[in-house]
């Protein structure tokens, strides 16, 4: 177990096995939760969401559309995701009630 000390500005050091243990470095971002029975901490990554953005729809440029889709605009292609999407969360909450 490692301890650590509430900092008078409220900061607290991780101890150095636990940062190498996680690859963490200074400046990188972490998620705080409030548990039951303290705070837990999480690495998070930032992704630039113009560059993930591009990268996706380099994908999608070469990739072909199934031949069920041809025809249609993306507005109606969407529509379907969507209804796929909303029957789907559907099932799953009748399954967990």
């Amino acid at each position: 177990m490692s301890l650590v000390t509430v900092k008078p500005k409220f900061q607290v050091t991780i101890p150095a096995k636990l940062r190498k243990g996680l690859d963490l470095r200074e400046g990188d971002l972490m998620e705080a939760t409030v548990v039951d029975d303290g705070i837990l901490l999480r690495p998070k990554q930032v992704v630039d969401r113009n560059a993930a953005a591009e990268r996706v729809a380099a994908v999608l440029a070469r990739i072909e559309p199934p031949p069920e889709d041809a025809g249609r605009t993306e507005d109606e292609i969407m529509e379907d995701i969507l209804a796929d999407i909303a029957a789907a969360r559907k099932e799953r909450r009748a399954r967990k009630a």
